[in-house]
């Protein structure tokens, strides 16, 4: 099987302009960093004292997910959707 062929974008594609906002992508792989609770409990904390906001625009049980996507998919929806599930 061939490689899939490499994505490109123009030069510029990303920059932010009077049209346009802010753009960029992000990658990282944190499998190879090992145990990771150290991390998230830091994370964890800042988000608890409302030192950082993870912008959770909807929060719901499982039930709502078809709504939820929905609301991802037509673009209104501005922030984090998260589901419960019990």
């Amino acid at each position: 099987m061939r490689p899939a062929r490499p994505r490109c974008s123009t030069y510029g594609a990303f920059f932010a302009d009077e049209h346009g906002h802010d753009r960029t992508i992000t990658t990282f792989f944190l499998l190879a960093l090992g145990d990771l609770a150290g991390d998230f409990g830091w994370l964890a904390a800042r988000v608890a004292s409302g030192a950082l906001d993870p912008r959770i625009s909807r929060r719901g049980d499982w039930t709502g997910l078809v709504e939820a996507a929905a609301l991802i998919a037509g673009r209104r929806l501005h922030g984090k959707a998260v589901l419960d599930v019990a």
